[in-house]
């Protein structure tokens, strides 16, 4: 089966107008269709996809309901934990992952659905059941070449909802109306900030662990308290609560699965040694992600701020210098180190970097990782916020066409040890 004639070859020989779709929907027959058998949700958007997909796991789950999982870090069926590789696997793992859920025991199943994942046919022909979109922000432009293109790419999820399905969209982005208007056939439900959307916040208080917070939803008002720390964690947790109440869920199971939910490594993880400065690692990789953490970590900071990040290569160098002056305009004191470089030169990466940052801006550079995490744990003092950000979950760096492994989380904690070894033993050294 193919769409392009020109590769027909000595055997039978179907052309098709787009081979990726009719993979997709030769997948779910093979697999006997066991997208039928499940309540079938989705999110999708630049940054919270992740988060979001484990409330919501985690809302099914306390609601009786057994929920697969299919994301960034791994997709969870039952109790077994598969690792990933891309953010949303070929239609053709899509449907086998569907029927080992169901054979699992269990009839739900929240996917994460990226960008290059639309744009591939990766999930065409699931019927979703309700279907979320969190935000909009610069990336993946080396894929998709323009925000436009890029935002398009995302609406293709909600071009195609049922008359008993719904489209949960976060009004506090500027690209809501266009992921509305292409919204058709389902209902759509708003969160956002605003005291006009469906669900909203009354009250919310943010501290250092989390969240105290009241909404007002479609089913009256839902007061909780949020494990995740961070206002951007409460936009998340509307949209999650969205996809709950549109499935049908109670409002009380709804509660007790946002306030039983566990950290999601590498989104927000507070490392904890019994350090007096306090140590968060998080995924953020884009502009939006990274002046969200950073925001959100000043709220919390009684001390300074301190930022480490980089910017991965072979990937869009226009976000470079945002997120420089994203980081020296909101951390009192600002590191740049590596991330991905792949195959380009470090040093090139951090100079793109540098081009957006004031001259007067505290900052230093370090190409080794290590080395900028070291820094920024030896300078940290009582009551200052280290941000690390860019890796979250991953354990590996690419440098040129190899993957070495590293990991931001086991790095911060042996680290932290050796020093507070190096402080007890070695005084007079």
């Amino acid at each position: 089966i193919t769409d392009r004639p020109e590769s027909r070859a000595n055997i039978p020989t179907i052309i098709v107008p787009d081979a990726r779709k009719a993979m997709a929907v030769i997948a779910d027959k093979f697999y006997g269709s066991p997208q039928n058998s499940l309540v079938m949700t989705a999110v999708t958007g630049t940054n919270g996809k992740t988060t979001v997909a484990y409330m919501v796991k985690s809302i099914f789950d306390a609601s009786g309901v057994g929920c697969g999982l299919m994301g960034t870090i791994e997709h969870l069926i039952g109790e077994k934990t598969i690792e990933s590789v891309n953010t949303t696997p070929e239609s053709r793992d899509i449907h086998s992952l569907l029927s080992e859920i169901i054979e699992a025991n269990q009839h739900a199943c929240i996917i994460e659905v990226s960008s290059h994942a639309l744009a591939l046919s990766r999930v065409h022909g699931i019927q979703f059941r309700t279907v979320a979109f969190t935000n909009i922000s610069r990336d993946h432009l080396d894929f998709h070449g323009s925000v436009k293109e890029y935002l398009d790419a995302k609406s293709l999820l909600f071009s195609n909802l049922s008359g008993d399905s719904a489209a949960v969209v976060n009004m506090d982005d500027p690209g809501a109306e266009h992921i509305i208007n292409a919204s058709r056939g389902g209902k759509v439900v708003t969160f956002g900030f605003n005291e006009n959307c469906d669900i909203h916040p009354v009250f919310f208080e943010l501290e250092t662990r989390g969240s105290r917070v009241v909404l007002s939803t479609p089913s009256g008002d839902m007061e909780f308290t949020l494990p995740l720390p961070g206002k951007f964690n409460i936009s998340n947790a509307m949209a999650a609560i969205g996809i709950g109440l549109m499935c049908g869920l109670p409002p009380d199971a709804i509660t007790h699965g946002l306030e039983t939910l566990k950290s999601v490594r590498g989104r927000y993880e507070i490392i904890d040694e019994g350090q007096d400065f306090t140590v968060i690692i998080d995924y953020a990789h884009t502009p939006d992600a990274l002046e969200n953490i950073l925001s959100s970590a000043r709220e919390i900071t009684k001390g300074h701020l301190i930022s480490v990040f980089g910017c991965g290569g072979d990937r869009d160098k226009g976000k470079r210098p945002e997120m420089g002056e994203i980081s020296t305009r909101i951390a009192d004191y600002t590191i740049i180190t590596s991330d991905n470089p792949r195959t380009e030169k470090p040093e090139d990466i951090i100079s793109d970097i540098l081009n957006g940052i004031n001259e007067i801006a505290e900052f230093k550079t370090f190409i080794d990782r290590e080395k900028g995490i070291l820094k920024a744990l030896k300078i940290a003092g009582p009551g200052d916020t280290i941000v690390i950000a860019g890796k979250g979950h991953e354990d590996y760096q690419i440098i040129g066409d190899e993957k070495k492994y590293f990991d931001d989380s086991e790095t911060v904690r042996r680290l932290i040890k050796a020093i507070k070894w190096k402080t007890i033993n070695c005084n007079n050294y």
